[in-house]
């Protein structure tokens, strides 16, 4: 059984975590310190260059140029003096908090589902340009194999203005959590569930545009007798049948319940032998606070509810019910 939360938690965070914050904490403040001692010299750096500028009868304002340089040095400094420390937070902290659901998973803090597995799920209509990711965590959780990470996926978009300047910009086709599990059922199709966005902003009109949009690509927009689904995710494939096979009244119900908790946007492709979902979020779920104390437990709990919501897809989607000519 996957460990809970709520379960021995609080027993679990004195026993491995606790005494990991304390020393953690410690260099923390170290590390403030010496981010403190740089500011302090750049600031004085700077004074002196603007005296030096107002006794020569030169306006004051320029010494703001040395502010860029005085930036650089100050994020040069940060990025130095936290490189280890958050990679120590990632292994001793992180790296506890999956072994309190499972210990035979596998963490990797510099770690991602691959791009492959990405692109693969067919999930999003463009190929990323640009993909990075953290945090893999990967392994066996009952019968069904799981590899999920923090995932940014990004395409190029370049356009010229009337005298021909290039300009180059990035757009977010994905940020937040992907999840890859085997499935419980064989899929000779693909079939993809987004969040319905179109019809509940735009109803019958929303609708029209959704059937109009499958005419673009090669699969169709799946109809399903499911009212309450239908409000809230829009689902496509290149087969009915297999679709509706898959997407059963019970797992779509889980589906629903699963986006409750999450309070996320929702994707889900199911392909090949894997289901693959996907969790928008805007932050960055298991990364360190330098300018802000680790000791303190309602952070770690944060940690926890976002792991929780990433192992969950295991339970909340049932995955580890084997069924017909799954084993």
């Amino acid at each position: 059984m996957t460990a809970q939360p709520s379960n021995g938690f609080d027993a679990y965070y004195a026993r491995e975590i606790r005494p990991v914050l304390r020393k953690l904490e410690r260099t923390r403040k170290r590390i403030l310190l010496k981010l403190f001692t740089v500011v302090v010299i750049v600031g004085v750096l700077l004074s002196v260059t603007a005296l030096i500028l107002v006794l020569n009868r030169i306006p004051p304002a320029f010494a703001a140029i040395g502010l860029v340089p005085g930036l650089i040095i100050f994020f040069v400094a940060n990025h130095y003096f936290t490189k280890r420390y958050k990679a120590q937070f990632k292994l001793h902290v992180i790296g506890k908090v999956v072994g309190f659901f499972d210990p035979s998973l596998t963490y990797e803090a510099t770690g991602a589902v691959s791009s492959g597995h990405f692109v693969n799920s067919q999930m999003f209509n463009r190929r990323p340009d640009r993909y990075s990711g953290e945090d893999r965590v990967h392994g066996v959780m009952g019968k069904t194999r799981i590899n999920f990470s923090e995932v940014h996926a990004e395409y190029k978009q370049v356009t010229y203005d009337s005298k021909g300047r290039r300009t180059e910009s990035w757009h977010t086709i994905f940020k937040g959590l992907f999840f890859v599990g085997d499935f419980n059922k064989e899929i000779k199709g693909t079939t993809v569930v987004h969040p319905d966005v179109a019809e509940r902003l735009l109803g019958r009109v929303g609708k029209m545009l959704q059937s109009f949009s499958t005419v673009l690509g090669s699969s169709e927009l799946i109809k399903l007798e499911d009212p309450e689904f239908e409000k809230y995710f829009v689902v496509y494939g290149d087969d009915q049948v297999e679709a509706r096979y898959i997407l059963t009244p019970n797992l779509m119900r889980r589906i629903l319940e699963f986006r409750k908790v999450t309070g996320h946007g929702l994707h889900l492709s199911f392909r090949g032998q894997n289901v693959y979902v996907g969790i928008s979020s805007d932050h960055d779920m298991f990364e360190p606070r330098v300018f802000r104390t680790v000791w303190s437990k309602r952070l770690i709990k944060s940690y926890v509810a976002d792991m929780a919501m990433a192992m969950g897809v295991v339970e909340e989607l049932n995955l580890n019910r084997r069924i017909w000519t799954k084993r």
